[in-house]
């Protein structure tokens, strides 16, 4: 019984100590949070983006680049965020004609926009960027 406890109370730790360390990684997050079939026979995507820097944005907007099943590239997007303060977080929605089947990959092509408040553009919109996916469709940079 002693053993478990100390076991359980070791994970406890580990397990505490790996979410502060993931919450001190100063960045921007990007992640393709769902991809649900819209009522259009298309595809509606959901991107989930949070600042994690201590520094405003006046504009961010990244070029998306979406490859279908077969891999071949078929179009460009524009995923504005908008202003985006130290700390916050935004949800997007973006409606695709195509079936989210049909939909393999998504990348993050280049950056349309990134200002900083006060300071005109910079580059950590993709420098500082880190991307995820919690659909079936990857997404990277």
């Amino acid at each position: 019984m002693n053993r478990t406890l100390t076991a359980c109370s070791f994970a406890l730790i580990f397990a505490g100590t790996s979410a502060i360390a993931q919450e001190a990684t100063p960045g921007i997050s990007l992640e393709l949070n769902r991809a649900t079939p819209s009522s259009e026979g298309g595809c509606q995507l959901v991107f989930f983006g949070q600042n994690g820097l201590d520094e405003d944005f006046e504009e961010v907007t990244w070029r998306l680049a979406v490859f279908g099943s077969d891999g071949v590239f078929r179009n460009l997007l524009g995923l504005p965020l908008g202003a985006l303060s130290a700390g916050k977080r935004r949800v997007v929605q973006y409606n695709l004609p195509t079936a989210c089947t049909d939909l393999s990959e998504i990348i993050v092509n280049d950056v349309a926009s990134c200002a900083l408040a006060g300071a005109g553009d910079s580059d950590a919109c993709l420098t500082q960027l880190t991307v995820t996916s919690r659909t079936d469709i990857a997404f990277g940079l």
